[in-house]
């Protein structure tokens, strides 16, 4: 694990009391360096040609973090002086110690240990293993082939700094914990503190989605940047819900935080303009927010895979959660077996082909097809062999269109998948109407 600093005595942001409109901007994030500190590492000097073969024979005494490097080349004026280059061998004075020929060997660090100390000591040195390869390696003063300098040994003891916390290295979760106060002693007088960490967030194709409290808004455009630097290489924009889901259509007005879509020289802006003193601190007026408009209907179309298959939406315009994937598999499985045992049961029962019943779903609130597409896709496992037809509706017009449009992506044909645009009691009088015997609704 990475150890962090300790933002209590070190906190990089400016109380919120100092700043115009109680909130921080985008260019309030701090640069990768202090997200960092650095340690003591114990390191061995080694040949280079033999580096492979000491790794090995040392095995889990050599550093291991992931992404991270256990060798390096050498530092003039760190890991050899002017006196080590100028040395000639064995009096022949147009040789010289040449360092790369060697290599530094990051060890695991095992401590106790001085940071302060220059003669760094660490209780690594003591196993076997290394003091067998300290023990082995000769001093080279009359040797003309070695790669260390007259009078050193071939393999030395040593030590490294490193960073132990790389910022490309750390968690979304701790970025934030760097950054945001969670005690009282960390934060700045009358600050909020955070009790919760917002590190979570639901992913649509390249959209990440936050639903801030209100004691994390001040630090928003903060947040928003820890998650889009963090998952750079799928998240184009980072939104944040602004209201509740009150109109007919389940959806909700949202805000960009971070990425696409996002002018930063104007954020910056209007954070540092003084609010108009005659609204209120919480009213609409006062606050700093850049909403999802006609202007980024483009970044907001999605798409993405579930369970097999294709979903293209607008996420600002259609009612869609990710974080029900599982429940939407769920579901769509115990459908499924439960049509394959009607089918297993019609097949033993039949007296004519025409015998065997289709397992019929309604679903009133079908959405872009979550249910309704890998229920009733020609591509499914189950298709050929468990016959489900599908009625699937949707008050909102977008999400109707969407759900023709995903329709045809997975292959779901007339006949098995039946859509409709209409409220939802209608749409249940229409079931009715049909005389249809509704396995699933």
């Amino acid at each position: 694990s990475y150890v962090l600093i300790n933002m209590s005595s070190n906190n990089p942001l400016p109380p919120l009391s100092t700043l115009p409109r109680s909130i921080y901007p985008p260019s309030a994030y701090p640069p990768p360096s202090h997200f960092e500190t650095t340690l003591t590492y114990p390191a061995l000097l080694i040949p280079a040609r033999r580096t492979g073969e000491i790794q090995k024979q040392l095995q889990e005494l050599v550093f291991q973090e992931p992404k991270r490097k256990r060798v390096y080349a050498l530092e003039e004026g760190v890991d050899y002086s002017k006196e080590d280059l100028e040395t000639s061998y064995g009096g022949n004075k147009t040789s010289r110690y040449n360092p790369s020929l060697e290599r530094k060997l990051v060890l695991t660090r095992l401590g106790p240990c001085d940071d302060n100390n220059s003669q760094y000591i660490d209780r690594v040195f003591q196993d076997s293993r290394i003091q067998s390869l300290l023990h082995s390696a000769k001093s080279n003063s009359e040797e003309t082939t070695s790669t260390s300098p007259p009078g050193k040994n071939l393999i030395r003891t040593s030590s490294i700094r490193l960073p132990s916390s790389p910022y490309n290295l750390l968690t979304v979760d701790q970025v934030l914990r760097y950054l945001l106060p969670t005690t009282k002693e960390e934060s700045n007088i009358r600050d909020p503190v955070i009790e919760e960490i917002p590190s979570s967030f639901e992913v649509a194709g390249h959209i990440a989605h936050v639903n801030l409290r209100e004691e994390a808004l001040p630090y928003k455009y903060l947040i928003g940047k820890a998650i889009l630097e963090k998952n750079q290489s799928k998240i184009r924009v980072v939104v944040n819900k602004i209201g509740n889901i009150e109109n007919e259509f389940r959806t909700f007005p949202m805000e960009i935080l971070a990425g696409e879509g996002l002018d930063l020289d104007e954020v910056d802006r209007l954070c540092a303009y003084d609010a108009n003193p005659k609204y209120g601190q919480n009213s609409e007026e006062s606050t700093v927010q850049f909403k999802i408009g006609p202007e980024h209907e483009s970044l907001m179309q999605v798409e993405l895979k579930e369970h097999g298959c294709r979903f293209q939406l607008d996420f600002a315009k259609v009612y869609w959660n990710s974080r029900l994937q599982g429940e939407h598999g769920r579901l769509v499985k115990q459908i499924v077996e439960d049509a394959a045992r009607k089918c297993s049961n019609d097949h033993q029962n039949q007296t004519s082909p025409t015998s065997i019943r289709e397992c019929i779903v309604a679903d009133a609130m079908a959405g872009v097809g979550p249910f309704a597409v890998p229920l009733t896709s020609a591509l499914a496992p189950h298709y050929h062999e468990t016959p489900i037809v599908c009625h699937a509706n949707d008050l909102n017009p977008i999400s109707f269109q969407y759900l023709q449009q995903n329709a045809k992506l997975n292959k779901c044909f007339p006949g098995r998948l039946e859509m409709y645009n209409l409220d939802g009691r209608e749409f249940i009088h229409n079931m009715n109407q049909k005389g249809l015997e509704i396995d699933h609704f």
